[in-house]
């Protein structure tokens, strides 16, 4: 039967891994403590007994499939995301700051074209009606322009 692999397999591994390597470490306090060790091997046992613990964290990392390296690579690459987030999260709020400011020249030019065309538009009247009214200036009543006797 294959184990799930969504990573229970490894936990029970870690589990059993760290169990068996306390069990071990306790049988030999437990040992030490029934037999007496003699004198002659004392620095024997008590440099076989800081080899085993020095090396516990390393089995336990075997055993389990993590290393330490493995852990680093990961926290750096959890803040080099962080980063490019907090980067990108930068970015966005300055496209924000962007489009507000373009909307906002939008419409004061939109305000602008308006004033400019109304302007034109009242210039163009005004133009017109100079025009009609120099048209008729210089006619008479009897309609002759320079002879007029009506005056």
């Amino acid at each position: 039967m294959a184990l799930p692999r969504n990573g229970v397999a490894k936990e029970l591994r870690s589990y059993a891994g760290s169990l068996f390597i306390f069990l071990f470490v306790i049988a030999i306090i437990v040992t030490l403590l029934q037999f007496p060790v003699l004198d002659s091997n004392k620095e024997v046992v008590m440099m076989l007994i800081g080899t085993i613990a020095a090396s516990i964290p390393v089995v336990i990392s075997a055993i389990t499939g993590t290393k330490p390296d493995d852990v680093n690579a990961l926290k750096n690459e959890v803040e080099k995301r962080d980063s490019q987030i907090d980067l990108l999260i930068k970015a966005k709020d300055d496209l924000e700051r962007m489009v507000i400011n373009l909307q906002q020249e939008m419409l004061k030019n939109q305000d602008d074209i308006m004033d400019k065309i109304i302007l034109k538009a009242a210039l163009d009247y005004d133009d017109r009606a100079a025009a009609k009214s120099y048209m008729y200036r210089d006619t008479c009543e009897c309609g002759e322009k320079e002879d007029c006797d009506c005056k």
